[in-house]
């Protein structure tokens, strides 16, 4: 089945740890159609589950109980269903996923077919929270929309540049070959957006640019380098349980810690994997949830927020200044995803004190942030410092078009 390339609608499912966003976007003229967000998915925090779901110039907020992220798809598709009803245009053509941790099996934007699908079951372990989840809505939409063809976006693509000097780990050269162990980095698909949209936005050229995206979400979260338009370095490694301290994964951690705890409480393998990304992170130290906005409300006289905070900010501090010395003093500093964009009193913490990398914060425009892409550095600074919201979403459907419009759709 073929279509006409000025008709093709892509329903971008992008799954996160705690989320889910969508939207059909219309290629390859780039029109979003409909989109929406579905937060606080399967997670524990004060808030109530909310899907936000935006068509033409209407905004529901609709609050429902969403225990998983299928509960939140059928809740999307019925929405999405009712706008079809209105508009005709509406209606999607493929699904198009972003897929977290690929394994060594897929090296590029790849169709789905039976094959893919069987290979795709070999990669959760490799990100235990996101990958299971990701084929389970896979899955859903094969059973669902059987003639409707899936592409999967990887987001480990943009780390392939990686220098071995910063992806090869220190252990048997051996076990590394038999099992590929390396730093894959995640998140590349976002990284990527917000270095080509910090470059558009400053009129500078990629490939002169030394950039640190910081993608802070209420999920997961990583910083990453980029000289020159190319990922040299990574927070996240081999999985996304490496780096930051994020919602419900610990991050960087002592593995003799991992070790005890296993022989002192007699853990099985999938009982330290279930504490370490599940029960760990945010969750873990503030106890009452997993979302760091919960956290910043907390702040005030509550001793336990104070110091999630303050973990989770040197944490961040930690990698700006390791990337800064890898790239020799950075061009771009960019804040990015749920947390970057809407906590400006994260963005001040983080930023204190960095005069040294030639980072100054404006604390007054910083404050006064709403929305949309903004420098937000003092005039005298020599990195420029921008909160530039990120469109995975769109690069997804940007790599699902040309794949898409390869071949017939024989998946």
């Amino acid at each position: 089945m073929k279509y006409n390339k000025k008709d093709v609608n892509i329903l971008v499912l992008n799954c996160g740890s705690s989320s889910l966003k969508y939207k059909i976007i219309r290629m390859p003229q780039e029109e979003t159609l409909v989109q929406g967000e579905a937060e606080r998915v399967g997670t524990k925090t004060q808030g109530v589950s909310v899907i936000t779901h935006c068509f033409g110039d209407k905004k529901r907020t609709v609050e429902i109980p969403l225990p998983d992220h299928a509960a939140a798809l059928k809740k999307a598709l019925e929405m999405i269903g009712e706008d079809v009803k209105k508009n005709k245009d509406v209606r999607f053509d493929i699904f198009a996923h972003r897929y977290v941790h690929p394994g060594n099996f897929f090296t590029k934007t790849t169709k789905i077919n039976k094959y893919v699908l069987e290979k795709l079951k070999e990669t959760f372990p490799l990100a235990a929270i996101h990958n299971p989840i990701s084929y389970q809505l896979i899955d859903f939409c094969r059973r669902e929309y059987a003639s409707t063809a899936q592409i999967l976006v990887f987001d480990t693509m943009f780390h392939k540049t990686i220098p071995p000097e910063f992806s090869t780990y220190a252990l048997p050269r051996d076990i590394i070959k038999k099992y590929g162990l390396k730093k894959v980095g995640f998140h590349g698909i976002s990284h990527r957006y917000v270095m080509e949209e910090s470059c558009r936005f400053l009129r500078r050229k990629k490939s002169t640019q030394k950039i640190i995206s910081c993608h802070l979400g209420t999920g997961g979260a990583s910083v990453c380098a980029i000289n020159c338009g190319k990922s040299i370095n990574n927070s996240m490694g081999f999985t996304p349980l490496e780096g930051l301290m994020m919602n419900t994964r610990c991050g960087n951690i002592d593995p003799g810690v991992v070790f005890y705890i296993m022989f002192q409480e007699n853990f099985s393998p999938e009982d330290t994997e279930n504490m370490l990304n599940k029960k760990s992170g945010v969750l873990g130290v503030f106890n009452s949830s997993s979302d760091l906005r919960e956290v910043i409300n907390n702040i005030d006289g509550d001793k336990r927020a104070e110091m999630t905070f303050d973990m989770y900010v040197r944490r961040v501090r930690m990698y700006i200044g390791f990337y800064a010395l890898i790239l020799k003093k950075a061009d771009i500093l960019v804040f990015t995803d749920s947390l970057g964009v809407e906590e400006p009193v994260l963005r001040e913490h983080i930023c204190r004190g960095m005069e040294f990398l030639g980072m100054k914060l404006d604390g007054t425009v910083n404050a006064r942030y709403q929305s949309g892409e903004s420098d937000i550095s003092s005039p005298d600074s020599q990195t420029r410092i921008l909160v530039i919201p990120t469109n995975e979403e769109l690069m997804i459907a940007r790599e699902s078009y040309k794949e898409f419009m390869k071949n017939d759709t024989d998946c």
